[in-house]
């Protein structure tokens, strides 16, 4: 038996996505998107499109029996707060990439949830310029039981569920972070308002 498979899916999901990943991340701070407020506000509105796509993922049927409280996990009405605070409009774009396969959503989920992770690191950027988890960077906050435990539940939620496909699963997490990587590379995609 070939050894990728007997891997867990979160271990499969992330060997699959670490040269995207990484590539992403650096793309994303060559762009000092957290050295002033306007570089700031462009990467709240870049996660808004991305949330925006994940958020009805939050409610899914088989996914929410398989995944504790993943509702709760969801952070696009904090991302809404935050450009609130940012005086800044809320995109007018329509969610417009449905996604009803549970193991390719469970991909989206995993690169949003995973994106909490290095949010502890981003939290700390935003509050060089002002922002914190009470005004502007509530997205960037920790979930309430914590970054590492959370993210292990939801690891361990997805690793013991045969009923997720694993390259559908990955499959997902590779469209999710091709989205991003689209917004981020052309910016009126994101930037746009009502």
């Amino acid at each position: 038996m070939n050894e990728t498979n007997t891997l867990p899916l979160s271990r499969r999901l992330k060997e699959a996505t670490t040269s995207t990943h990484e590539t992403l991340d650096q793309s994303i701070m060559s762009r000092n998107m957290f050295a002033t407020t306007k570089g700031y506000r462009d990467f709240v509105l870049l996660q808004y499109r991305f949330h925006q796509h994940l958020d009805p993922l939050y409610r899914h049927e088989v996914l929410a029996g398989i995944i504790p409280g993943l509702e709760a996990r969801n952070r696009f009405s904090l991302i809404q707060e935050d450009l609130n605070d940012l005086g800044e409009p809320l995109p007018s774009h329509p969610t417009f990439l449905p996604v009803e396969d549970a193991s390719v959503a469970a991909g989206w989920l995993y690169v949003g949830e995973g994106s909490k992770l290095g949010a502890g690191f981003l939290i700390k950027l935003a509050q060089k310029i002002g922002f914190t988890p009470s005004f502007g960077a509530r997205h960037l906050a920790p979930d309430p039981e914590g970054r590492g435990l959370s993210w292990n539940r939801f690891r361990e939620a997805i690793d013991h569920a045969p009923e997720l496909d694993p390259t559908r699963c990955i499959q997902g997490a590779q469209d999710a972070f091709r989205h991003v990587r689209r917004y981020l590379e052309s910016p009126e995609d994101v930037l746009m308002h009502p």
